[in-house]
């Protein structure tokens, strides 16, 4: 078993995830922290696949419709 120290700020961290303050450990609680981070990094893709793949999917604007005065005309449908 491996010893590791924390600062007093993590620990009082730590302590707000606790649940069962008689049998959650340090341990159990650093533990079920990293559970909740790899399923979290199962769903997660890379960020540079991620934003390739965003800018692929996004549709590219029309170009607007100018009149002479340069405001974009606008029509209504009744």
């Amino acid at each position: 078993m491996k010893t590791i120290q924390i600062s007093e700020e993590l620990y009082d961290r730590l302590k707000a995830f606790v649940v069962d303050p008689f049998d959650d450990t340090p341990e159990i609680v650093i533990s079920r922290v990293v559970d909740i981070v790899d399923k979290a990094r199962s769903k997660w893709t890379s960020w540079d696949a991620e934003e390739g793949a965003e800018q692929e999917a996004q549709p590219q604007p029309r170009p607007s419709k100018r009149g002479r005065s340069g405001q974009e005309q606008v029509g209504m449908a009744l």
